[in-house]
């Protein structure tokens, strides 16, 4: 039986270094609109039954928290708690204490860093995060944190950060699972799917546990903070939507598969003052990193990328393998890049010049056999430091082969209700697909991906899953009735087609 909980890292070279803040830290904002935001950061990193995380959780708290002051969201209030709540009363008194005071009109954030525990065969109720300070231990069910947070009125933003987190919006298993979360006035942010890990690293520098944290809150801050220029805002305007956020990660963070409820939403998470950064130095050293495809052949399996480097910097890259089903980052390669000459050591003095950078690394065919998927990971090294600046997910087809598509769905869903249509296409292989919902004429009303490759779940059997929220192409809710889940798979110049049974939409319950 799969055991369910956060891997640690071995491998200092991936994560970057993150400095301690204070612990239990309140801080006071001035508000300026009618609608108030408050924020609760909690993180558990010492634990009885699993293995200790320290300091991960303490730092992506203290992170998430510098991220959120840079926003022009006024929060009236902001409480960490680094070290850990070790009860459902302690966690359940905290988010009374940082939100009891919302109105309808306000917006409550919560972000948990932890172990989350789920195995298939659970229900999505059952999926548990641990609460832990190191002396006593408990968990909290997702059942158990929907209740807590049903006492809060306004809107609620939940960022789980934790492996299998995914299973309590059903997105991310195998088996079809209801969504804890159902609700108009939730948003969820979910680092992993249902049968993911959600990794973390761990370490000491000189005898003392100084660095470590989650790739998943390091391209989280980058996202949403002037730390990386906002880098998920899309269109520059001061707003970053779930849709834009969730694009971004899953672009740039490719160690496990984001998920949130809603599936898509226009609404801002996070704003903060184009003006007043319009002109601003980036933090960041690398900015523009674009990939130029996440499909690699399995001939020539080369990945080109080009980013600009706006201040001068050292780099290298880093290689994870897929084997038996997962990350195998004790044995990823390290690619420096002295100048533009590849080597496996670094070159002293072999900083980048400032501009645009066009690269390409070629993946070792004996790692991926016929096929298989890498994790690509950029890494900006300062003061010996290595920093994750990005990752993706890249995808190896074999040449050739029927990838044996099959869908599994839901017989119908009620997206008036705030349902949405999680469905698995499993596939034998790693594979291109695109996807559509078509009326039961064959008139194609909403495209879900258009000729993507598959990204590993560590679904068993292997597979990938994706959610049509009920909405058309043109953003409105499709009309009530039977509709099915057209999958096109390509493997070399041939494509293969899977049709699902008719999935019934409903209209409003009662």
């Amino acid at each position: 039986m799969r055991r369910a909980l956060c891997m640690l890292i071995a491998l200092w070279l991936c994560l970057p270094f993150f400095a301690s803040a204070q612990d239990n830290v309140d801080i006071p904002y001035v508000v300026g609109n009618d609608s108030i935001s408050r924020a609760l950061l909690v993180g558990c990193d010492r634990f009885l039954s699993q293995p200790d995380t320290t300091p991960s959780s303490f730092n992506n708290v203290n992170r998430m928290a510098e991220a959120f002051t840079s926003s022009k969201m006024d929060f009236s209030v902001l409480m960490t708690r680094p070290e850990g709540l070790s009860s459902t009363g302690d966690l359940a008194a905290a988010i009374l204490d940082a939100f009891s005071a919302a109105d309808e009109n306000d917006v409550s954030y919560f972000y948990l860093s932890t172990h989350g525990v789920w195995e298939e065969g659970m229900t999505s109720a059952q999926m548990t995060l641990l609460l832990s300070d190191g002396k006593r231990e408990t968990s909290v069910s997702a059942y158990m944190l929907r209740t807590m947070f049903d006492q809060i009125q306004g809107r609620k933003v939940l960022i789980i950060d934790a492996c299998h987190a995914g299973a309590m919006l059903g997105k991310g298993t195998e088996s079809q699972l209801s969504n804890v979360f159902t609700g108009r006035d939730y948003t969820v942010l979910c680092s992993s799917g249902g049968a993911e890990e959600s990794w973390f690293w761990s370490g000491d520098i000189d005898g003392e546990q100084l660095a470590g944290a989650g790739y998943f809150s390091g391209a989280l801050v980058r996202a949403i903070s002037a730390e990386g220029n906002f880098a998920a805002d899309d269109n520059r305007d001061g707003e970053i939507t779930l849709t834009e956020l969730k694009r971004y990660l899953l672009g740039h963070h490719g160690a496990s598969t984001v998920r949130t409820y809603p599936e898509e939403s226009s609404e801002p998470l996070f704003t903060y003052d184009v003006s007043q950064y319009s002109g601003y130095r980036r933090e960041a050293l690398v900015e523009g990193i674009s990939f130029e495809s996440d499909v690699l052949t399995a001939d020539d399996p080369t990945a080109y990328f080009t980013f600009n480097v706006v201040s001068r910097v050292q780099m290298a890259y880093q290689l994870v393998y897929q084997r038996g089903g997962r990350w195998d980052f004790d044995n990823a390669q390290l690619i420096y890049d002295n100048n533009g000459e590849f080597s496996p050591y670094l070159k002293p003095g072999a900083t980048l010049t400032l501009g645009m950078k066009e690269r390409a690394i070629t993946i070792n065919r004996a790692d991926t056999g016929t096929s298989g998927y890498v994790l690509l990971q950029l890494l900006t090294i300062e003061r010996g430091v290595p920093s994750v600046a990005a990752s993706q997910v890249l995808c190896v087809p074999p040449n050739s082969g029927d990838p044996m598509l099959s869908i599994t769905a839901p017989s119908f869903f009620a997206p008036e209700d705030g349902e949405e249509l999680t469905f698995t296409v499993l596939h034998a292989f790693p594979c291109e697909v695109a996807i559509t919902i078509q009326d039961m004429e064959g008139k194609t009303i909403r495209r879900i991906c258009a000729r993507q490759g598959t990204r590993p779940e560590q679904l068993d059997p292997t597979g990938s899953s994706f959610t049509w929220d009920g909405l058309t192409n043109t953003g409105d809710l499709a009309s009530e009735g039977m509709y099915r889940i057209v999958v096109k798979g390509y493997v070399g110049s041939e494509r293969y087609e899977a049709v699902s049974d008719p999935v019934i939409l409903l209209g409003v319950s009662g």
